[in-house]
């Protein structure tokens, strides 16, 4: 059985999607030859889901030198190393500087020299046939980089979201060295990986040599079949970016269903931390007591709110601060769980984007445009009276088995790669 050499900062018990995703394909690589050795951080700065789990013996774990850690104990203002501090104007510019030249490529640079130190101990040890580095952050590929000019292993650096364009720079000096960095990167890797397609094509062009596309995806051994909900309950899961998603379609037309007695009984769960840019639009739609969040939870507590929901809300890209040829190829991990579920979705989105392109294939998922309450209105009641279980066959492709059979054939790529050169 092959090697590969994981190096990726979330990894259970740190949460998150990113930390799914690397479980994942860490867990059904065996199944296609590859045997994998995880370096990952002992406390990452983030928020810890014990329903992760993986056999520890194949994770080494590292020291790390958490600066944003460090700084929130410092200033002693709140936050947590899921939230940012609390700060003032004199801090705050404190923190705009640590940002801009302390934190690069990011704020997990303070991994780097233990997670390089632990990597090589065991390449001296053991022969690992490839190395994939995930990203964020990127830390892990300037890791990967250096072990593969050092060893001369071949290296696949996997971009789950892109950097310098969905970034923003008070410092042009400090964009310019993030982008020659990111050419550097996508140039000296074997193999690159991204998540959509529109995000491959925007990294080949920037000097990926093979990009290869390996989406988000879902797991069915995850899905208990839980009982729905009694009474109309709307969810939504994860983080909500108001500059470029929409949500308040969505709660325009809850709010008049709610007041005309449609949906009797109305909760509205938001699953992770509550977006405070959507109280003004709650309050006033007359839902503020409708509402409920539930903080960061766990994976499968996450799974379990997904299968108990009536509708499931999805905010998918809007014209907004980032130019559109950025955002149309962001299909967001949890798509995938959502549609996993076979519960109904309500898409409030841009047409010319690859997230509707996916749900629209399937049946149970309404899509209307941004501003749209009345069409919001008409396919949230369609969607209750279709009711749960909705057919979505056709997700195969989706499901983390598969995915991790497509990356097993890059890894095996990067291997040949190596012996043609």
């Amino acid at each position: 059985m092959r090697r590969v050499l994981m190096i990726s900062y979330y990894f259970p018990p740190l949460g998150g999607i990113g930390s799914v995703r690397a479980l994942k394909f860490a867990q059904y690589l065996p199944g296609f030859g590859w045997d994998p050795v995880v370096i990952t951080p002992r406390k990452g700065a983030y928020y810890s889901d014990t329903s992760l789990e993986f056999d520890e013996t194949k994770v080494v774990r590292t020291a790390s030198l958490e600066f944003s850690r460090a700084a929130k104990r410092m200033i002693g203002r709140g936050g947590d190393d899921a939230r940012a501090a609390e700060v003032g104007p004199v801090l705050g510019r404190l923190r705009s500087f640590a940002r801009r030249w302390i934190y690069r490529p990011d704020a997990q640079v303070g991994w780097y020299p233990f997670a390089l130190g632990a990597a090589r101990r065991i390449l001296s040890e053991r022969s690992c046939d490839v190395i994939l580095s995930s990203s964020f952050p990127i830390t892990a590929h300037l890791v990967a980089r250096r072990l593969h000019q050092e060893f001369g292993i071949p290296w696949v650096a996997e971009f789950r979201d892109l950097w310098t364009d969905l970034s923003r720079y008070d410092s042009r000096r400090r964009q310019r060295l993030d982008e020659a960095t990111e050419r550097s990167v996508l140039a000296d890797a074997t193999e690159v990986v991204s998540v959509s397609d529109a995000f491959a094509s925007i990294l080949s062009r920037r000097g990926g040599r093979r990009v290869a596309v390996i989406t988000n995806g879902f797991d069915p051994a995850d899905f208990c079949g839980g009982p729905v909900s009694s009474r109309p309950l709307v969810t939504y899961l994860g983080t909500y970016y108001p500059d470029r998603q929409d949500l308040r379609t969505a709660i325009e037309a809850l709010g008049e269903l709610n007041r005309c007695g449609a949906l009797p009984g109305l909760r509205i769960r938001f699953v992770g931390e509550f977006p405070a840019s959507l109280r003004e639009s709650l309050v006033g739609a007359g839902l503020a007591d409708s509402v409920e969040c539930t903080g960061f939870v766990a994976h499968r507590e996450a799974l379990a709110h997904i299968q108990e929901s009536t509708v499931l809300l999805l905010a998918g890209p809007v014209s907004g601060t980032f130019p559109q040829s950025k955002v149309r190829g962001h299909i967001v991990a949890k798509v995938f769980e959502y549609l996993g579920s076979g519960r109904p979705i309500l898409y409030v989105g841009e047409t010319d984007c690859e997230v509707e392109t996916l749900v629209g294939r399937f049946p149970g998922v309404a899509c209307v445009r941004p501003g749209d309450a009345l069409g919001a209105r008409e396919a949230i009641l369609s969607l209750i009276q279709r009711g749960p279980a909705v057919d979505r066959r056709g997700m195969e492709a989706y499901a983390r088995r598969s995915l991790t059979g497509g990356l097993a054939h890059v890894l095996t790529d990067a291997c040949r790669e190596r012996s043609r050169g």
